[in-house]
């Protein structure tokens, strides 16, 4: 008998999959949320002479999401306790998918009496580790900075990122950070602040582009305008900041950014320029202006901008 239980999906059904690769398909029962006993033991009980040993798996039990029982639940406990400590020949998984396990008497059972197996989400340092460790056992070239850069950029889904990761380093014998930012490219489509990603092109047609994408999802065109201002007013602090001798650490500590992002500021003031970038912000400043005092539609006002700067 085993508890599988935790925060991150990713190891519970890593753990999970473990255990079911020992048993052929039609010997594995999968319940979710409940299950009366008087099924389960439908299903377990008798089992003819030479029939194989099933696994059973529930999903989300109710007596290990309540932390006060009822009376009805409190009998149900008693019940599950006294059949699972009986000689059971099959095995039995129950799986929670909290971080934390509720105390009652149900689950003080299964912690005296089942194989506990936690599933903790990783913090972002261990998965760095990880994914450095699985890079270099597949002989693959990749910097700490590019690892690092590829998690901040993922959705906050290990499942995700761990597929991603295993594809780049099944088809690519270097990971550069052009190519993570093909990668995480689909999965900041829908992201409010996926249109920064536009603007670090200086390609018109991306950029307008992604502005009647932004819009259509809901965005103001305020938002828009931060951003552009957020991205450019950020170059001009790191242009400064290089500019009086701080090497790329300080800058970060300074501006308390990570270094992808100091890598990305890099990649704009190159293409942009500090003039053009200079321009842009004083344009902002006047655009910002005539927005607030418009009365008409400042959608105009905002595509004229573009089109004048990009």
């Amino acid at each position: 008998m085993k508890l599988i239980y935790g925060s991150e999906k990713f190891f519970i059904t890593k753990n999970l999959n473990k255990e079911k690769a020992k048993y052929l398909d039609i010997d594995i029962l999968v319940f979710d949320n409940n299950i009366d006993l008087s099924e389960l033991l439908e299903k377990i009980s008798n089992p003819p002479l030479f029939s194989n040993k099933k696994l059973i798996v529930i999903n989300d039990f109710e007596l290990l999401t309540i932390s006060k029982f009822n009376k009805k639940q409190d009998k149900i406990a008693d019940e599950y306790i006294k059949f699972l400590s009986s000689n059971i020949l099959d095995e039995i998984i129950f799986v929670c998918n909290f971080s934390k396990l509720i105390d009652n008497k149900f689950t003080t059972f299964l912690k005296k009496k089942a194989e506990i197996i936690e599933s903790k989400k990783l913090e972002k340092d261990a998965l760095i580790k990880q994914l450095n460790i699985l890079a270099k056992s597949h002989n693959i070239k990749i910097s700490y900075i590019n690892i690092e850069t590829f998690i901040e950029k993922m959705p906050d889904n290990l499942e995700i990122i761990m597929n991603e990761f295993e594809n780049l380093i099944s088809n690519y014998k270097e990971i550069s950070y052009d190519l993570i930012e093909n990668v995480v490219a689909k999965y900041s489509k829908n992201q409010a602040f996926s249109f920064l990603n536009s603007i670090e092109t200086y390609d018109l047609k991306k950029i307008y582009d992604k502005y009647l994408e932004r819009t259509s999802e809901g965005d103001e065109i305020y938002l828009l305008l931060n951003q552009i201002n957020s991205i450019f007013s950020d170059c001009l602090t790191y242009y400064h900041l290089v500019k009086i001798g701080l090497n790329t650490n300080e800058i970060c500590s300074k501006m308390k950014v990570p270094e992808w992002k100091i890598k990305k500021l890099s990649v704009v003031l190159k293409r942009y320029g500090v003039t053009k970038i200079k321009k842009i912000i004083y344009d902002l400043a006047e655009i910002d202006v005539k927005i607030k005092s418009y009365v008409g539609d400042v959608n105009e006002i905002f595509e004229m901008f573009l089109i004048k700067n990009f």
